[in-house]
């Protein structure tokens, strides 16, 4: 019998240990069980997203996520990316194409040209036209640049409600009695109610009304107001159209400051 050669034994010996090292593994695997694939600790989808027109703009608007995807605080999140989609009214799905164009990254801090109230983020979008659709995605950042869960939401932008009509204001003591009326609808919008907003010298008006929900009444008495600060309201009709609430521009504003009675 021929003798191996020194080079054949080397690779006796090499293809052993490869062996050995496979069995290894394979019987550490058998110990240890199948290999779990890792947790996502990026941010989850933003919570609550509403998309609303508000005359001729839509404003959009979500809650900041309070966990991330594997159930962890969310304490990475640094701010958003929104991203648009702009289709014809007429799209037959308007929910089959992801949104690419950046409209705005936004900073959780300083939310400019947004606004955040509270856990509450809202941003409006002016660049739109009557007889297309908008579809929005919404994209938690982390402070590594990382990207979350994404939210999405779509409007088609339509001819807006007329404005109610009539704003007056009554001071009182600590108290502002506010009247107006009902605009004419026609006939393919139902009347849901009003919003009514209010501002201080020197502020803006929040995208929010200061009623939680449609007022139904053509009529409010707004109290706990400080007397002698001068204040400036307009009040917006909400109507119902194709299955969405749609909100009028502002009425013309009254500006008006509350005194003690005499």
């Amino acid at each position: 019998m021929t003798k191996p050669t020194t080079r054949q034994l080397f690779s006796v010996i090499f293809l052993m240990g490869i062996a050995s090292l496979v069995l290894a593994v394979l019987a550490g695997c058998g110990r240890k069980g199948p290999i779990k694939p890792k947790l996502l600790s990026l941010p989850a989808a933003p919570e609550a997203v509403s998309l609303l027109q508000q005359g001729e703009t839509l404003l959009l608007s979500w809650t900041l996520p309070s966990k991330n995807q594997d159930g962890s605080a969310a304490e990475d999140l640094v701010g958003f990316r929104i991203r648009r989609y702009v289709y014809p009214a007429d799209e037959h799905c308007p929910t089959c194409r992801e949104p690419q164009e950046t409209m705005v990254n936004m900073d959780i801090d300083y939310p400019d040209p947004g606004l955040r109230i509270g856990k509450r983020l809202h941003w409006r979008d002016t660049a739109v036209e009557r007889g297309y659709g908008y579809r929005y995605a919404i994209t938690p950042v982390t402070l590594g640049r990382n990207s979350g869960e994404t939210a999405y939401a779509h409007q088609i932008l339509y001819e807006p409600p007329p404005e109610p009509v009539g704003l007056q204001a009554e001071p009182g003591d600590q108290t502002v009695k506010l009247t107006w009326q009902q605009p004419p609808l026609p006939d393919s919008m139902t009347l849901v109610g009003y919003n009514l907003y209010r501002r201080e010298s020197g502020q803006f008006f929040l995208p929010v009304p200061l009623n939680s929900e449609p007022l139904s009444q053509t009529a409010l008495a707004d109290r706990g107001l400080l007397n002698g600060q001068a204040y400036e309201y307009r009040v917006s009709v909400v109507v119902e159209f194709n299955d969405r609430q749609l909100e009028s521009l502002g009425s013309q504003s009254v500006l008006i400051t509350p005194q003690p009675d005499r």
